[in-house]
């Protein structure tokens, strides 16, 4: 009686693993040309990408926020020894922390990374078609010429843009100066020591 509890049916089990291999087939045969179709889209922004110039343009932005990033770490260094006077051993002290603090600050992203991040938002909204004439129109003469005006422009708007927008500043940043004066001596406050 225990025995019959336990007994097997081999044929039923041979047919349901039978079964289970077939869908695993199918399934590895339906993914693996959807990832061979999300790999040539994947090409195709890339090369969208780098043809309207951006790679170069997220790969400076990157070199240029390390830069800005070094210059304000340094720039505090130096408002900090305005009221310490360390000797060597402590001077050495303040630049490991600028450089360990700028290893911790400095994101690991790549251009590239920037380039698959941006495909994942950016690809959806355009068939494979389209991005075709994209490629083809950014690859062109004309749209070369396009993406060189557009940056030639854009330096020139940028620059016209802070023109104007300088004298605004100036007398905003002057009329927060006053403000403070204003404050500071309504406020007699106590000097720090």
């Amino acid at each position: 009686m225990g025995t019959a509890l336990f007994s097997v049916d081999e044929e039923r089990v041979g047919k349901q693993l039978e079964l289970i291999m077939r869908h695993i087939l199918l399934i590895v045969f339906m993914v693996i040309p959807a990832l061979a179709v999300a790999d040539e889209r994947m090409d195709k922004i890339a090369t969208l990408v780098k043809a309207q110039g951006l790679l170069g343009m997220w790969q400076q932005q990157i070199d240029s926020g390390r830069l800005e990033g070094e210059k304000q770490a340094h720039s505090m260094i130096e408002q900090a020894m305005l009221h310490l006077n360390p000797d060597e051993q402590y001077k050495k002290r303040f630049e490991q922390a600028l450089t360990h603090f700028m290893a911790k600050a400095q994101g690991d992203w790549t251009a590239e990374q920037i380039v698959e991040v941006w495909a994942q938002y950016y690809g959806p909204k355009f068939s494979d078609r389209e991005l075709d004439q994209l490629i083809a129109f950014y690859t062109s003469e004309v749209g070369q010429k396009d993406i060189a005006a557009t940056k030639e422009t854009l330096a020139e708007f940028t620059l016209h843009v802070q023109k104007r927008n300088q004298p605004i500043m100036e007398e905003a940043f002057k009329g927060y100066v006053s403000e403070l004066r204003t404050i500071a001596k309504e406020c007699m406050c106590p000097k720090k020591d």
